[in-house]
This record gives structure tokens, sequence and C-alpha cells, in this order.
């Protein structure tokens, strides 16, 4: 072996190593950004939030266990309702199931109870009072009444219930004879429905956190699909120019003329869905024009600069050129713009949703929407989280990719940055 030889082998670079290294690479433009970033307070927000979502959304859902099983006797669980252990004020010490062994112990259908207090029926009494049809009446004053007269021993009863006929009893006889004889030994007895229950009695917060995953997906594949078309035919257009770019252009402004929502609903009526992930398809081949267009004149702009007619002179490739020369220099441009992709393609599928037009197996926030309006959830005050719930989580994730596009467009573009 030469001297060169040898010089050229010490110095040429070590595949394993410069694999290594990738990683590392990624961490330290990681590390910048996040420094830049900091600066940006708003963007800074969104950030952590689009972090909080992803673990809550992607993470969360393989931790909580989703409450799909119909449970009647829980319809009536407003927000942040759980059952609690009324008993007998001589009776104080009753605080668990297991100091309920051989009492007397009254349940209220519709409220849980029963469920919650069938694993102990063998050790204990059960006496089971009616919910009226009317949400109050002689079934819950019933069974307080009874309690109060020491007709039984315990009770397990609504939180809402309490604060109701207990703590806001407008019939003085009766405040007063709740006030004296019933205590509340156990306010944290049964889980609690910190979003209360849906229609079907299962627990509300459990469908917040698995709803969003399918729905976020589905925006993100229609993002990424109207993106990629639009990049690609903008360069083709812009860089080729002739009959390619008249025809593209005027394709595009076909598309534009046609209006973009009612368009998708004609074609989810026409197509039938198996998955709700094949929707974000078929948003992202109709959500592609205006981007394509915009990236079009980006193109044309960027392809009479200097650094470009030097690569042409050289004799590089169409492809070098665009992949190389043009791209790097509207990176920025394009995730702005794929991010405000994923906003309107969450809000096409939601309205498809809501408007019955998609499938409806995938339990998302729009599905929730779905069935909050047509259950009639939004005139019943106790009912309402099911159909605000998705809106606030839909809403803040929109709040969080706003705040982050702007600060990546502060980021990208020094002219904002001396701006501010």
């Amino acid at each position: 072996m030469t001297s060169e030889e040898n010089v050229n082998r010490q110095t040429a670079p070590n595949p394993a190593l410069a694999i290594l290294l990738i990683p590392w690479g990624l961490l330290r433009s990681a590390a910048r950004f996040l420094r830049r970033l900091r600066s940006n307070v708003p963007g800074m927000i969104g950030f952590i939030g689009l972090v909080a979502y992803f673990i809550f959304t992607f993470i969360m859902p393989h931790i909580i266990e989703f409450d799909g099983d119909p449970n009647l006797d829980e319809i009536v669980g407003p927000i942040g309702s759980r059952i609690q252990l009324a008993a007998h004020s001589e009776n104080a010490h009753l605080r668990s199931f297991e100091d309920l062994a051989g009492k007397t112990v009254g349940v209220v259908d519709q409220t849980g109870g029963p469920d919650l207090i069938a694993p102990y029926a063998d050790s204990l009494t059960i006496e089971t009072y009616r919910w009226t049809s009317r949400r109050a009446g002689p079934g819950l004053e019933a069974s307080l009444i009874d309690l109060a007269n020491k007709e039984i021993d315990a009770l397990l009863i609504f939180s809402k219930t309490v604060t109701e006929l207990i703590d806001n009893q407008e019939d003085p006889e009766l405040k007063a004879l709740f006030a004296e004889n019933i205590v509340i030994t156990n306010p944290e007895l049964g889980p609690p429905h910190l979003l209360g229950t849906d229609t079907q009695g299962r627990d509300i917060a459990t469908h917040v956190v698995h709803g969003g995953r399918v729905l976020i997906l589905t925006a993100l594949i229609g993002g990424v699909i109207s993106t990629v078309i639009a990049l690609f035919l903008g360069s083709i257009s812009a860089l080729t120019g002739g009959v390619l770019d008249s025809g593209l252009t005027a394709l595009t402004n076909l598309i534009l003329a046609i209006p973009r929502f009612p368009l998708l609903v004609v074609m989810a009526g026409l197509i039938q869905f198996n998955n709700t992930l094949y929707l974000g398809v078929l948003i992202g081949l109709l959500g592609w024009p205006s981007l394509m267009r915009a990236i079009r004149s980006q193109v044309l702009s960027l392809r009479e600069r200097d650094f470009v007619e030097a690569a042409r002179s050289l004799g590089l490739s169409t492809n070098h050129i665009m992949l190389r020369e043009i791209l790097p220099n509207m990176i920025s441009y394009v995730m702005i713009n794929f991010i405000f992709s994923i906003t309107f393609a969450m809000y096409e599928q939601i309205g498809l949703v809501v408007l019955g037009l998609a499938p409806i197996n995938d339990y998302t926030w729009g599905v929730m929407l779905y069935f909050g309006r047509s259950r009639g959830t939004l005139y019943n005050a106790d009912g309402a989280s099911m159909a605000l719930s998705p809106v606030l989580a839909i809403a803040l994730f929109q709040v969080c990719l706003v705040l982050f596009a702007r600060a990546l467009e502060e980021i990208f573009d020094p002219r904002l940055r001396t701006a501010v």
C-alpha cells in the first residue's frame, strides 16, 4: 500500500461513525430550534401544548381504558359527579363497604349505586329507591327521609343530589331533618365522573382521551397529501412553464372555482368509507389547489435568483435545482402551510362527521359532537359536557397549532425577527 493510499484510508470517513453522528446532529439541531423558540413565548406555549396533546392522545389511551359499555344506571352523572356514602348521624363511623357488613344500605337506581354495591350484596341488605323520570322528586326524598328516620343505616347517593336536596334544600322542615340526622361519611366512595356521563351512562372523560388520536391522524394524512401534491405540481408548473404550466394552472383555477366543502360533501356522499383514515385521503386530494398556486409563485420568484441561474449555467438537472437549491429556501413556507392544512383538514373532517357523511365507527371528538347534537344534550345542562368537551379539546389543539405556526414563521423569516 502506497503512502498516498494510506493517507486516503486514514482520512476517509468511517460509515459506522457517520451513522452514529446522525442522532447527535439531530439533537443539536433540535436544541438550537428550542433555543430560538424559547424567545417566542406564544410559540413556546403552542409547542408545549402540542407535546401535551401528543401525550394526551397517543400515550394516555394505553393507560386509561375506554368506557364503551352502556350503563343506564349512570345516565344522570353531571360534571364532577361521583357516588358518596351518606349515613345516619349515629352511624358516622361507616366509611367503606366493609363497614357496611350486616347493615341496610339504600341505593338509588340510575345513579351507578346498584352496580357499585353489587359485589357486596351477600354481606348486607340492599334497599332500592326509584329515581323518578323527572330526575327529582319522591324517590330521592323518600330515600333521604328513610335515612334520617333510621329506616336504613346508610345510603349511596350522587354528589349532585347531596347539593340539591341536602345543602340547598328549600323545605325548612326537611332541611332541619337532614341537617340533624344525615352526615356524608365518605364523599369519595365511587370513582368521579370528571366530565360527567353521556346518554348511555359512559364516562365522557375517557372518550375525550381516546377521541383525539384518529381525528388528528386523519387530519395529518389530509395535510401531508395536500401539501405534497401542491409542492410537486407547483414546482413542476413553475420550472417547466409552457403548456404544462398553463394546463396545471387552468386545472387549479377550475377546482378553486368550486366551493371546497360542498364538493367534499358531495364526494363523501358518493364514496362509502370503511375507515375514517380514508377520509383524510379524500380531504388531501381536494385540498391542494390554493397551496399549489402559492408554491408556484414562490418557485417563480426563486428561480430568478442568482444561485439558481448559477446552477443552470453549470448544467445541473432540474431535480437538483428543485431539491438542493429552491426547496431549502422555501421549506419554512411549506411547513407553515402544512400546519394550516392540518387545521383545515380537521375542520372539514368534523363538519362531515357532524353532518353524518363520515363513518362513526371510530369514536372521535367529531363523533362525540355528532352524538351530542343528535341526542339533544345541548339542551340539557347536565349533559352539555358531551358536546362541549370535544369542542374545547379541538379549539385548544387549533390554538396550539396556530401559535406554533406563527412562531415558525418568525423563526425562519429574518424580517419578522427584526421587526419584533
